[in-house]
């Protein structure tokens, strides 16, 4: 079987599922400048390495923290 491919960039709906938020998130995060948006034609896309680094920037859970003070 071949790869599958990443997509460059997604539409407000699917960088929603992608992060596990709603899609009025998105749209906040975008209006708030969290988010760099770019406008194609009429479709807003979010490239998926904007994507990633809003989930690299994010605070980390709960369990994960405790998770990596207890390795120290």
């Amino acid at each position: 079987m071949g790869e599958a491919i990443q997509p460059l960039a997604y539409r407000p709906k699917d960088a929603a599922a992608v992060l596990g938020v709603s899609r009025s998130t998105i749209y906040q995060m975008i209006a708030e400048g969290q988010i760099a948006a770019r406008k194609l034609g009429t479709a807003t896309v979010i490239p998926h390495s904007e994507l990633a680094r809003v989930l690299d920037g994010a605070a980390l859970s709960a369990a994960t923290k405790a998770a990596q003070a207890s390795i120290k």
